[in-house]
């Protein structure tokens, strides 16, 4: 086999810059109106309350009880009921916060709006272009998938050899993109926290994890025809960072 490409990229969360974390926060502030008409107007009354929200809320959250607990038709009966009957509690909550003289929507955003920042966790991944660059997990199936453009955001400490090659079958390059991304994105941000908890095995679970979700999906595009192709993310133990790596082989 003959090396192509292979890509590098090591995982830091990158900070929101204020500008845009108070753009973000004036603009949410700014649609009470749009938001409170969103609501109305999709549930109108406790007929499309009960079919949109308590009905599908229902249907979804049964499979989560265990069907083997002792009281399971209880529990089940229980949350079906409480929700069918919660349509007055949520049309006042709803006024109350996107209604009337003083909506409180808009206080409670600038209350909570530093969470928000937490959002950093997923630039460490995805990169913010103008500001720092396409991320790694753009630079990482950008080389393997034809990007060329990805050429220009590769930089220390990423590490860079050989030359972008598109290795995925004809037509599902740009369609790979975005599912590889989010792929990988999850699966830094979950192994990150898990690090910073000091919780090494379970980080090394994440890891696990997402590898065997992008082998199952992203690398069952490529073309096995002309190309042996990595794509992953893991722990560099010494420099202590986590990490995305694509690779791309001939075929001999």
């Amino acid at each position: 086999m003959a090396l192509l490409v292979e890509y590098k990229g090591y995982y830091s969360p990158l900070e929101i810059p204020e500008q845009d974390f108070t753009e973000w926060k004036e603009t949410l502030k700014g649609e009470v109106s749009r938001i409170y008409n969103a609501l109305i107007t999709r549930i109108p009354d406790e007929t499309a309350f009960k079919s949109i929200i308590a009905e599908s809320s229902h249907e979804v959250w049964k499979d989560f009880v265990n069907p083997n607990w002792e009281d399971k038709d209880f529990v089940l009966l229980k949350h079906r009921i409480k929700l069918l009957g919660a349509y007055p509690a949520w049309k006042t909550g709803i006024d109350n916060a996107f209604s009337g003289a003083s909506p409180y929507f808009p206080d409670r955003v600038e209350q909570k709006a530093d969470k928000f920042k937490l959002v950093k966790v997923t630039l460490g991944s995805v990169g913010l272009r103008y500001k720092y660059g396409r991320g790694i997990a753009v630079k990482a199936i950008g080389v393997i998938s034809g990007w060329k453009a990805v050429a220009r955001d590769i930089k220390a400490p990423d590490e860079f050899t050989g030359s972008i090659v598109n290795v995925f079958l004809p037509g599902a390059a740009r369609f790979v993109r975005p599912q590889a991304v989010a792929i990988i994105t999850r699966g830094l941000v979950l192994a990150g926290y898990a690090h910073d908890y000091g919780l090494a095995t379970e980080r090394d679970a994440v890891i696990s994890a997402t590898n065997d979700v992008l082998a199952n999906t992203v690398l069952k595009q490529v073309d096995t025809s002309q190309y042996t192709v990595v794509l992953e993310i893991g722990f560099d133990d010494t420099m202590n960072k986590l990490y995305v790596h694509s690779k791309a082989e001939t075929v001999t």
